[in-house]
């Protein structure tokens, strides 16, 4: 019988664990006998499944945008798809990204819904003022149209940018956040 024990509570209180006879393998490695937390290295974050949260958010939006249009109504599945795997539920490294990427994608379904609302509702107002057959129409009614462009363009490359960076930091195994601005947190982690 060996000498080798598990850490616990033996008959003289509380004992560390020793280690193996030699052969047994590098320390830290699976049958070492050293549990995490007692010696052994901490197991990496799942950096890859992170990264594919809000890899997949800006794919989805960049990509599907670019392709059909509803892009920017559908980055929150990818994130989704990640953080209901099975696999990565009682991860928190990797609930934590997808949330933070979850709730990306659904800000940005939010403000592409209202952005075409603003949109089509200033297009239309200045189709019936240019309609109305005054060749004296103020052109000041392209304003509101250009403004929303201007903001919807600003907001997707702001969400954008913050997309590569949440990516960025989820390869390294860092947390981050995105700003409330560019992803209201809708959904806890």
């Amino acid at each position: 019988m060996s000498d080798y024990h598990q850490p616990g509570y033996g008959p003289s209180g509380w004992q560390q664990p020793t280690p193996p006879p030699a052969g047994y393998g590098y320390p830290g490695a699976p049958g070492y006998g050293y549990p995490a937390g007692y010696g052994a290295p901490s197991p990496s974050p799942s950096t890859t499944p992170a990264m594919w949260s809000h890899l997949g958010a800006l794919l989805t939006i960049t990509a599907g945008s670019m392709l059909c249009g509803l892009g920017g109504f559908l980055g929150w599945i990818g994130p989704l798809s990640i953080r209901g795997n099975a696999r990565h539920k009682h991860d928190p490294y990797v609930r934590h990204h997808a949330t933070q990427a979850l709730n990306f994608g659904i800000t940005q379904a939010i403000v592409a819904a209202f952005g075409l609302i603003l949109y089509f509702g200033s297009a239309i107002i200045f189709a019936a003022a240019d309609d109305s057959g005054r060749s004296d129409a103020p052109p000041g009614l392209a304003v509101p149209l250009v403004t929303v462009m201007v903001v919807m363009l600003a907001y997707a490359l702001s969400g954008m940018v913050c997309a590569i960076i949440g990516t960025i930091k989820a390869t390294k195994g860092e947390l981050w956040s995105y700003p409330r601005l560019i992803a209201w947190p809708l959904s806890k982690g």
